[in-house]
């Protein structure tokens, strides 16, 4: 579905159309109901994406700093939805990467009991502010038994789920979706509808329809490379860790 049909379907959704079914700005204006068509698009591109995150993650690699805990990407990685692995080399003559393992920050200070190590390394997600682009960026910060103490070049590789492209003509399309996912992105982008319209009962049953939506396709989706379908098994920590991040 293109944008501009998505938009349609919402407008059918909300009874804001035109005779012929087209989507008409009114109390829903076209640039709320594309800028919330995006924003579902995004949710619902994140959840599919880490349930598939073979299909979707992208490799880069990034120069460590010797006594530096906290990393940012460059390039394509720089506006990242969300980070899917991690390896880090700690000497220059390290010929693989060792897997950093995600820890909430919150969970290891209210123990207190956890302990690692630089053969054993975990890392924390952050937020960083960009002063060039202006923006907050996710970063990965590392404890202190785990900050790097040598300059490794490569010596940082991240797996990730890069942010999808946002639909602005009519003819766009959500990339990488397959059009059968499409309708849950109408599913979402009719509750900020409904709560701007007052339907606050309405706006509830569609963020639970969405919620079911995109928890289902976590458990069991239609692979696009199979006939057969293929079973999936979401881990509470990816699940608590995309939560993290709804827009």
């Amino acid at each position: 579905m293109t944008l501009s049909e998505l938009r349609n379907d919402l407008g059918s959704s909300i009874n804001q159309t035109d005779s012929s079914g087209d989507f008409v700005s009114g109390f829903i204006t076209t640039t709320e109901a594309d800028r919330w068509i995006n924003q579902y698009f995004e949710e619902v591109y994140k959840w599919y994406a880490v349930a598939n995150r073979d299909r979707f993650a992208v490799t880069s690699t990034g120069d460590t700093v010797e006594d530096q805990a906290t990393y940012t990407f460059g390039g394509d990685a720089t506006d990242l939805l969300a980070v899917a692995w991690v390896g880090i080399m700690y000497d220059s003559t390290d010929e693989d990467y060792t897997k950093v393992i995600r820890r909430d920050k919150t969970d290891v200070y209210l123990t207190g009991s956890e302990t690692w190590s630089q053969s054993n390394p975990i890392y924390f997600e952050k937020q960083i502010y960009n002063t060039s682009s202006e923006h907050y960026e996710l970063g990965i910060e590392f404890p202190e038994d785990c900050i790097p103490d040598e300059a490794v070049t490569e010596g940082l590789k991240v797996m990730y789920i890069e942010r999808p492209s946002h639909m602005s003509d009519d003819t766009d399309i959500p990339e990488k979706l397959p059009s059968e996912i499409h309708k849950h992105i109408i599913t979402g982008a009719a509750i900020p509808c409904f709560e701007k319209m007052g339907e606050y009962e309405k706006a509830e049953v569609m963020r639970e329809r969405f919620s079911q939506i995109t928890m289902s396709f976590m458990v069991q989706e239609q692979s696009l490379n199979s006939d057969t379908t293929k079973r999936i098994r979401m881990s509470r920590r990816d699940v608590n860790n995309f939560y993290r991040y709804d827009r």
